[in-house]
Parts: structure tokens; sequence; C-alpha cells
């Protein structure tokens, strides 16, 4: 499932289409968004799964041609053209996949991304890419910018930590977990056990979680996105940009719910990361259950206590 937040609406990153080596922003004009879909969605982790920065060009794409309706739907590409509404569409002269930078207005940063499809349509030229961090976005052509081999080769390599956990409890269960400040204390102490943090650590950041060398909080999102919960914490520092995703899936009526989990990029420290974040979810695993399980305790004391009906 694609879950989208909002349609782009993005700032331009150069005058004109056509290939660009800029590794800066050089402009920035609102520019409306366009009509042909894949607009933005970065809490789609299970189509677009977060891509370390050497395997970006491993990732599957499709060149030459254009993408059928079943490649838009299993991570191949992602704008599936009807031909008989657009029978002029065509690829773009163009080898995927390429690096690009997109400044997101959504993020306000000036992101990392994998272009997956560049397209003529009408008299568009629209591109589809995923997000390095998971999730994908589309694009006018002349709102990214390529990136050179140079400044590719330039690039630090990084990792993301990516996992999912099950857990036995509904997603309101879960999201209080996640959200609430009577539970902050319990999981700080899996990823600040030294107790480090200034008491009100978590005024600034919509989730009980926090990475010391994140940097600046640049946006920051907590909320139901049809009909799914979803939290992506946005940070910018001198030396990277930091992003936390955590989306909850599942069904009400199996009472289990899917957390899914996608953070980083992490440099050195990534083995160290990957198991903080790792006890992390299994302590948020545990309390969830247990709020569900005391959740439920409630519901049947209230069933056996409340008066019952007595028909003559």
């Amino acid at each position: 499932m694609i879950l989208c937040l909002a349609a782009t609406v993005a700032c331009s990153l150069n005058e004109g289409p056509g290939e660009n080596h800029q590794d800066d922003v050089t402009s920035s004009a609102a520019s409306v968004p366009h009509q042909y879909g894949g607009w933005y969605c970065p809490d789609n982790l299970g189509g677009f799964p977060a891509v370390d920065i050497l395997d970006w060009n491993d990732v599957p794409v499709v060149n030459g041609r254009m993408a059928t309706q079943e490649e838009t739907q299993n991570g191949t590409s992602l704008i599936f053209v009807d031909a008989e509404k657009y029978p002029d569409a065509r690829p773009l002269d163009m080898k995927m996949p390429r690096l690009a930078r997109f400044f997101n207005v959504q993020s306000d940063k000036n992101e990392l991304v994998i272009v997956i499809q560049a397209l003529a349509i009408s008299s568009d030229s629209i591109v589809g890419f995923r997000y390095l961090n998971g999730g994908n976005g589309s694009a006018r052509f002349n709102e990214v910018t390529l990136l050179s081999d140079d400044a590719i080769e330039r690039l630090a390599p990084a990792r993301f930590v990516q996992f999912n956990i099950p857990i036995q409890a509904d997603s309101d269960a879960v999201w209080s977990v996640l959200t609430d400040d009577a539970f902050s204390a319990s999981l700080q102490a899996v990823f600040d056990p030294e107790n480090t943090l200034e008491s009100d650590w978590n005024q600034s950041s919509e989730v009980n979680f926090n990475y010391p060398q994140s940097g600046v909080i640049t946006r920051a999102f907590a909320g139901d996105v049809w009909g799914s919960l979803y939290i992506q914490i946005d940070c910018q520092s001198e030396q990277q940009q930091y992003v936390e995703k955590f989306l909850l899936s599942g069904s009400k009526a199996s009472n289990e719910t899917i957390l899914h989990i996608a953070c980083g990029p992490y440099g050195e420290d990534f083995m160290e990361q990957k198991s903080i974040l790792q006890k992390w979810a299994e302590e948020v695993k545990i309390l969830s259950e247990s709020t569900q399980f005391q959740a439920d305790i409630s519901r049947w004391t209230w069933r056996i206590n409340s008066p019952q009906d007595s028909g003559c």
C-alpha cells in the first residue's frame, strides 16, 4: 500500500530541463504539482525501503521503455502511464538509476534521491524517484539536480537501520508508548543508560527516542496518514541529513500491529545504533503489550461489574 501525505510542492533547483551537475541549490521557485501521480509518499517503506548509499546503483529500474502497471506496483518503477490517454508519452533518453538532489519542502532539506524513472508526457518532463531513507516521490525534471560522478564519489558511505517488529497490541496502545511522556523514562533507559539527557529532552520531538548526533530538527510529523499512524522526524547537521521514520500497520481485528522502523543514515556507529534501536523496539513491544493487557483487563472488569439487563 502506498500512503501519500500530500502532493509535493517542490522548489525548482534548475532553471530549465536537461542534465545538471551542480551539487548545491542555485535557485528556488514555487512550482505547481504535476498531475501524473507518485507524489510524496515517504511512508511507503514496504514498496521502497531505505537504500544504503553504496547500493544506490543496484536498485531495480526500467530502461528504454515505459513501465508496465505491474512494475509500478512491485518497486521497480513508480508512475504508470495510460498509453490510450497519453499516446505520445515516452521515456527520456537517459539511463536509470541516477543519483540526484531534490529540495523537499516537507522536510525542508535538499535530499538525496534515486531517480528511477524519467518521462516526457504531453508538455511535461517528469521524474519518479525513491528517497534514500525510504518512500517515494516525483517531480518535474527541472526540480532535481543530477549528481556528477565526482560528486557521488565524495559522498560518505552511510547505512540505514530498518526492520519490522510485530506487536500483540492495537495501534492505539503502540502509539501511546511511542509518543506519551509517561513512557519516556522507560524508553530513555535503553538509548541513554547513563541518563545524560536533559530532563525535557523529549519536549522538542514527537517520539520517545533520541539519537544524540541527529542535528537540528527541521520538520517533525506525527499523526494519521490515510488510516495508518506515522511519525517522521527530519534533522540536519553539518555532517549529514538524518531521519527517523516509524509506521504502524496492521488489522484491528487481529489486534496485532507491525512497527516499521527506518532510521539513519549512520556512519561508523551503524552497528551500535542498530543494536540500540532493536533493544528500544523490544521495549516498545513489551510496554505496548502490557498496556494492551491492562486495557483489556479494564474492559473485562467493566463488563463484569456493569448492571445486566434482566428480561421478565
